[in-house]
């Protein structure tokens, strides 16, 4: 099996050391030209050479895959092998039957999953359909497929990079890597050589890399990998080649599959044993009616509508399953690792914290993502935003970042936003305080920009006032900023010049430290009033030198990708569900650890001092001190397996991700025998979602992540993962409710034929107290329904409240269950057959009342036959209720009485039509005796009522025993 980590962590070329070499080296190696790039002859053989600029293995959606998905079973193979021998023994009617169950579990599959996969397909786009290289000295745009090393592009604002390049010219080019790397912030784009021999992808800042976007800026490259070459091609090739695992559910029913197949076998064997080996058709039918007897032919049909009313049920909440079994899987995953960006978090840039100097405490401002309002507070009081702004120097902070700024805002609350995320955000900011650029615009005028560049770090615009004739400098940007201001605003708009004051640097300092501890990126603001005679020159020949210079410091500004609000409860949920949630990011670890502390993932920082505590249920979902639980990247990837398995507690927070890093981490999880989701959005997420046992795929991701996924959320939020842990505890909880009650019914038709094997005609041959028809019919026509509204039960109220279930679908008590109630059942049946032949009979068993369709001799078999028929059938549509809940007495509302009793409209309507429809087989001539081979009843329904009654009070005894003796929680 090929190691992912090898694939991504190898230097597997000379592309991946670009980042340490000059530009001019990386041409000369490629044999191109900065200036002219390659000739068209030379693209043409690099095309032939290289291949197409693509990634392999995303094609159209394959239908015969999908189909052969769905028989390729245990189960189906058993019903399949049934199904050969009954044609085999000219039993055609058992074999259209089986082939009509095969048909239907089989095209309910297929049409859920094809149609989930024809979803996903529409979601894919092209990456990059176009790309502006120059060839031969002319700038041509091409098809990005036909891009090839060597080629020299160039890109601007807007533009998808179509493949992996080193850098030769830049200006003030920021590139959105978000999807690669997991960093919610632009990263800022230089061409010097970066050293190092491992240098993270984030930190190759003179590389960009493919299907990256370009948030602002131009830039021009050198094409250095393509096609499967570039980082994404090696994250797609690695999860091409890891193989697909199979679901625990899938383990568990191809394991019963085998079971249900060797008893079979062995029950064939006695029947053939007790007849001595003489193998006519009728001793063949009869073991095949034995065979049939312990097959739930339904079963795979009930699990595939069950999970595919589950799936309907969770489109509605956002998420698209494009397999059925995951959502159950859901149910078993004890660790869920999650990206940071956009899933925890929103995506969006905002202003959290603003400090500026006379005050002993910064403000706090509130809002979601770019909702345009908001509020203040400082140390927990609310202040009024008028009340705010009356000081001048915070009113001027929010003009700078209203008025230095370049993003437009048409419509926040619906996304209408445009604009590098800092720059939206601090607009958004201004919005809140009711000055955004619009309103400031009426009475200022933009006379000069001097953008952000890189080697600056930092913005400043000139604005006209109109009313006063009064320059104004606005200028945003890094620490730097501090270097150039002169004076500090106090709160009534007077200056005092910072060389004045001491301890005034110091304590900018500290304040920028504690808000990047916060996770914060923080921008320093400055402003200062000027006037063309003061420079001595018109505005439009001022200089960047002549306008930062001599500012006014007015305040620091803490931005950040803020936690949704369901965040902290979604977490919370999943402590409590035994789940533990790790953060896997490829931010810096001051973000990581704020987001982790105010979702609840670590302890808050006041109490991480404190002993570890404990949340929800008793294991290994809990919040942990920060000390024992979070490492950099740096720190986790060097230690050896080994190592990794030492430690107390895998980390909750691995910050500075990079993909090797989120695949060893599912290794390690495995290695602890721990079931493994996978939440990302990211190309860098792809490998983890792939290896991880359950993938859940953001919506607004990349279409690798998506293809690698089993879950995709539609709506990138968090929470819904937790609806669909509770939809998969659901499923999974009533999967085993209606196991027991079919395979219950299974183990009281084998204990009937085998105790009809002691009935012998007077020709030797044993008498079925049930025909094979009637077999059939209880476990397709009277059985499959209510075990199918047994399926739509709703959760119980404690399924978020209990451990994850690792121990497999068959328990101690599950197979109890299925044991006691099938003797209950298979007894009870076989006394209405002694009772009618030989208590109330003359004892005859007629001559080959097996196949024969003769009433005279064969009647008294026949009415024993259909009061077997009928006791069995209203004892498993009684069982439904039972199974309801497994150790609750009907009699009260938890076990589904009282006010519970008619809640399950299925299980109401299929009971009653289950009860009825029986009937009509007993009496209809030909039916009867011909195909079913019954008789109508009389006197024998009082047998059958008296069996219910007997019925119930051995399963009340039943689950009063197990509520005295059990004492492991209920987890049905």
């Amino acid at each position: 099996m090929v190691d992912i980590r090898e694939l991504m962590e190898v230097p597997c070329d000379e592309s991946c050391s670009n980042h340490s070499k000059s530009f001019e080296e990386v041409i000369k190696v490629l044999d191109s030209n900065s200036e002219l790039g390659l000739s068209n002859a030379k693209a043409e053989r690099l095309l032939k050479q290289y291949g197409r600029n693509e990634l392999k293995g995303q094609g159209a959606v394959n239908p015969w895959k999908i189909l052969l998905a769905q028989v390729a079973n245990g189960l189906t193979a058993v019903l399949t092998i049934a199904m050969v021998v009954s044609f085999a023994v000219k039993d055609y009617g058992e074999g259209g039957v089986l082939v009509l169950v095969i048909a239907f579990n089989t095209i309910v599959g297929f049409m859920q999953e094809y149609r989930a996969e024809k979803t996903m397909d529409a979601l894919r786009k092209m990456a990059s359909p176009s790309a502006k290289v120059i060839r031969e000295g002319i700038q041509q745009r091409i098809s990005s497929t036909d891009v090839v090393p060597g080629d020299v592009l160039t890109f601007e604002v807007g533009d998808i990079i179509p493949a992996d390049c080193r850098l030769m010219e830049v200006l003030n080019l920021e590139v959105d890597e978000a999807l690669l790397t997991g960093e919610s912030v632009p990263s800022i784009k230089l061409v010097e050589p970066i050293l190092g021999k491992d240098v993270s992808i984030g930190d190759r800042i003179n590389m960009v890399y493919s299907s990256t976007t370009v948030a602002k800026g131009r830039g021009r490259a050198i094409v250095a990998s393509t096609g499967m070459s570039t980082e994404i091609g090696k994250i797609s090739n690695a999860i091409n080649e890891t193989p697909a695992q199979l679901t625990l559910l899938q383990r568990r029913l191809n394991m019963m599959a085998y079971v249900l197949m060797v008893i079979a076998l062995i029950l064939a064997l006695i029947v053939f044993a007790v007849n001595k080996f003489d193998f006519n058709t009728e001793i063949i039918i009869y073991a095949i009616a034995l065979a049939i007897g312990v097959i739930p032919e339904g079963l795979i049909a009930v699990i595939t509508i069950v999970q595919a009313l589950g799936v309907r049920r969770m489109a509605k909440q956002h998420a698209l399953v494009r397999k059925l079994v995951a959502l159950e899987s859901l149910q078993a995953v004890t660790n869920i690792c999650s990206d940071k960006t956009g899933t925890l978090t929103q995506g969006k840039m905002v202003v959290t914290n603003v400090w500026f100097p006379g005050h002993d405490s910064e403000y706090i401002i509130s809002g979601q993502g770019y909702e345009t309002k908001g509020d203040i507070s400082a140390q927990g009081r609310a202040i009024a935003t008028e009340t705010a702004l009356e000081d001048l120097n915070f009113r001027k902070l929010v003009e700078c970042c209203a008025l230095c700024n370049t993003a437009n805002i048409v419509e926040a609350s619906e996304g209408n936003v445009w604009g590098d995320p800092t720059e939206i955000a601090l607009q958004v900011f201004a919005y809140k305080m009711q000055m955004g650029k619009p309103i400031l615009r009426k009475t200022k005028k933009p006379v000069e920009e001097f953008p952000f560049s890189s080697d600056t770090k930092r913005m400043s615009m000139v604005y006209l006032t109109k009313l006063e004739d009064v320059l104004e400098v606005y200028s945003k940007g890094a620490e730097v900023v501090l270097t150039i201001c002169d004076d500090v605003m106090e709160r009534t708009g007077n200056l005092r010049n910072i060389s004045e004051d001491g301890e005034f640097m110091k304590n900018v300092t500290v304040q920028q430290e504690e808000m990047a501890k916060q996770g914060l990126r923080v921008l320093v603001i400055a402003y200062r009033q000027e006037s063309e005679r003061a420079i001595g020159k018109p505005v439009c020949k001022w200089k960047r030198e002549d306008v930062e210079s001599n500012l006014t410091f007015l305040g620091l500004v803490g931005i950040r990708d803020t936690p949704r609000i369901e965040s902290k409860e979604s977490v919370s949920q999943c402590h409590q569900a035994g789940i533990t949630v790790h953060m896997l990011t490829g931010d810096h670890k001051a973000t990581a650890l704020s987001i982790a502390r105010e979702v609840g993932i670590l302890e808050p920082l006041s109490a991480s001092k404190r002993s570890t505590s404990k949340r929800g249920v008793k294991g290994d979902a809990h919040v942990v001190p920060m000390s024992s639980s979070v490492m950099t990247a740096t720190e986790f990837d060097p230690l050896s397996e080994k190592e990794v398995d030492a430690l107390d507690e895998l980390p909750l927070v691995i910050a500075r991700c990079t993909p090797s890093t989120k695949v060893r981490m599912i290794d390690a999880l495995h290695r602890r025998k721990k079931y493994a989701a996978m939440t990302g959005d990211g190309v860098n997420d792809a490998p983890s979602l792939k290896k991880a046992d359950v993938g859940i795929a953001m919506g607004a991701g990349s279409d690798v992540a998506k293809t690698s996924s089993e879950i995709v959320l539609t709506d990138n939020n968090f929470a819904t993962i937790v609806q669909a842990v509770a939809e998969g505890r659901r499923i999974f909880s009533n999967i085993k409710k209606f196991v027991v009650h079919l395979l219950s019914t299974n183990v009281g038709q084998v204990i009937v034929l085998l105790g009809g094997l002691a009935f012998k005609d007077g020709s030797g041959m044993s008498v079925f107290p049930l025909s094979p028809v009637q077999i059939l019919f209880l476990n397709l026509i009277t059985g499959t329904p209510p075990a199918m509204a047994l399926g739509i039960e709703r959760a119980s109220s404690t399924v978020m409240q209990v451990r994850p279930y690792l121990k497999g679908l068959f328990t101690n008590e599950l197979i109890a269950d299925i044991l006691v109630y099938g003797t209950f059942t298979g007894v009870l049946a076989l006394l209405n057959w002694v009772l009618v032949i030989y208590a109330f009979g003359n004892g005859d068993l007629g001559s080959q009342c097996n196949t024969s369709s003769n009433l005279g001799a064969c009647v008294t078999v026949f009415r024993a036959r259909a009061t077997v028929q009928m006791a069995f059938t209203w004892m498993i549509l009684f069982h439904a209720y039972n199974c309801r809940h497994l150790r609750a007495s009907l009699f009260t509302t938890e076990g589904g009485g009282r006010s519970r009793f008619f809640a399950n409209k299925l299980m109401v309507a299929s009971v009653f039509l289950g009860a009825v429809v029986p009937v009509p087989t007993l009496y209809i001539p030909v039916l009867n005796t011909g195909i079913f081979k019954q008789e109508g009843l009389t006197w024998e329904w009082i047998l059958v009522g008296i069996t219910m009654v007997v019925f119930f009070l051995l399963s009340e005894f039943y689950k009063l025993l197990k509520r005295r003796f059990i004492t492991t929680p209920y987890t049905m």
